[in-house]
């Protein structure tokens, strides 16, 4: 391929940075500027918007957002005996790591009469994002849902893209219960971190986002 040939002193500044730039550069910021307006979108027009691009991107078929009780039951019958005792087995690990990682709180008596304490306090509310892209990442969502769970998080909500049929991927539904979250969102990419920073109808605004 032919590179191109730029008249250097007569660019602009914007030219001769955009000539400097790699595609790949060029590339990133095309996706930056897409995802803020999916982000500005999701924020003006809250779950139309969310259902929206989920039907886009992900199913276009999808009705609900949120899984239902039925869909809870019939992800763990789907899986083997296996498959569910290798995330048990995922699980007791990735819980004995971060249980070693709690501390107690620090009490030092600095000089007569002055204390200094330090306390460590879970984030209130988080949410949990588990990507689908190229596979479903039932790892993902053991190390974030595990540690949320050890820190006492008192809301934990998480979000992962429908498989083309409108179910969440089983296995990242088993852990979602395994780990004690109740709510499970079938939303995707940017989508999904905007409802969960900004908080929609459907979906609750958490305190911080972790995937």
């Amino acid at each position: 391929m032919q590179p191109p040939i730029f008249n250097w002193p007569a660019l602009s500044a914007s030219e001769r940075c955009a000539a400097l730039q790699r595609p790949a550069q060029q590339e990133a910021q095309s996706l930056q500027q897409r995802v803020r307006e999916i982000i500005r979108d999701v924020r003006t027009r809250g779950d139309e918007a969310v259902l929206e691009y989920t039907r886009r991107f992900d199913c276009p078929s999808l009705d609900a957002l949120e899984v239902g009780p039925a869909e809870f039951v019939a992800a763990q019958r789907t899986l083997n005996a296996d498959q569910r005792a290798a995330l048990d087995r995922a699980i007791s690990n990735v819980r004995r790591f971060h249980e070693a990682q709690r501390s107690e709180p620090m009490i030092v008596h600095t000089s007569p009469g002055v204390v200094c304490e330090r306390h460590d306090r879970a984030i209130d509310a988080v949410g949990l994002y588990v990507p689908a892209g190229v596979a479903p990442l039932p790892s993902t969502a053991i190390m974030v849902a595990v540690p949320a769970q050890i820190a006492g998080c008192r809301t934990r909500i998480m979000c992962t893209p429908p498989r083309r049929d409108g179910l969440a991927d089983p296995a990242v539904l088993t852990v979602a219960r395994l780990c004690g979250i109740e709510r499970v969102f079938k939303v995707g990419g940017a989508q999904a971190v905007a409802a969960m920073a900004y908080g929609t109808a459907a979906i609750p605004k958490v305190d911080k986002v972790f995937g």
